[in-house]
């Protein structure tokens, strides 16, 4: 349980996309490019809220989702099984903000914007070079696409989506996920609200129990 919550939101802070004053909301369906048949996921994004949520492979443990709120630097996990929610733990929060690296404010030159959030987070040792490539069409829409490569010499590419100003797709060695079926269109408020009837989760109780 707490494995697949741990890697669950893992795979959130990778994919959660477009928080910060976003001017139109969205959903979409997220495509593991390297493993399509991985489950479903999906992704809800309104101004400076977003839902990321997926469905286990595990058939016991059912839909999960994780919400995060900038502006009140929070950040739920649902466990819809369950019933119940769980703030998230210390570690994802430390993490640089979502919106650093997926929210780009100038979509034809992103790379100081990337950056900076790489100096500013624990990642900045990987750093190595970024560069635009140009315009690209990724499932119809206009982006823009960049390249990057690490201080080990990994290449990886990622598009931005021109309209939204977020990342849409991304391509490297051992990974890539892609935005597909986007539909700007306004998102109901009770997604990004913990569901009437759900519980708090206490992992400390968890953990407690699970030793005795």
């Amino acid at each position: 349980m707490i494995r697949f919550m741990v890697c669950f939101a893992a795979v959130a802070v990778l994919l959660a996309l477009a928080t910060l004053s976003l001017a139109q909301d969205f959903s979409a369906d997220v495509v593991n490019l390297k493993r399509e048949n991985s489950g479903s996921s999906k992704v809800y994004a309104t101004k400076d809220k977003v839902r990321f949520e997926m469905s286990s492979e595990k058939q016991q443990m059912g839909p999960s989702a994780i919400i995060i709120d900038e502006t009140q630097h929070s950040w739920i996990v649902l466990m819809a099984e369950r019933h119940m929610y769980m703030d998230a733990m210390p570690a994802m929060r430390k993490m640089p903000l979502v919106s650093q690296f997926w929210r780009v404010q100038d979509v034809d030159d992103a790379c100081p914007q990337w950056k900076k959030a790489a100096e500013e987070s624990s990642s900045a040792k990987n750093w190595g070079s970024c560069t635009k490539v140009g315009a690209d069409t990724v499932n119809g829409r206009s982006a823009v696409k960049y390249e990057g490569v690490s201080s080990k010499g990994d290449k990886g590419y990622v598009w931005i989506d021109r309209k939204l100003h977020c990342v849409i797709k991304t391509d490297e060695t051992n990974g890539g996920m892609e935005l597909r079926n986007i539909k700007e269109e306004s998102q109901p408020a009770s997604l990004f609200e913990i569901p009437a009837g759900y519980t708090k989760f206490d992992m400390g109780m968890m953990m407690h129990q699970q030793q005795q």
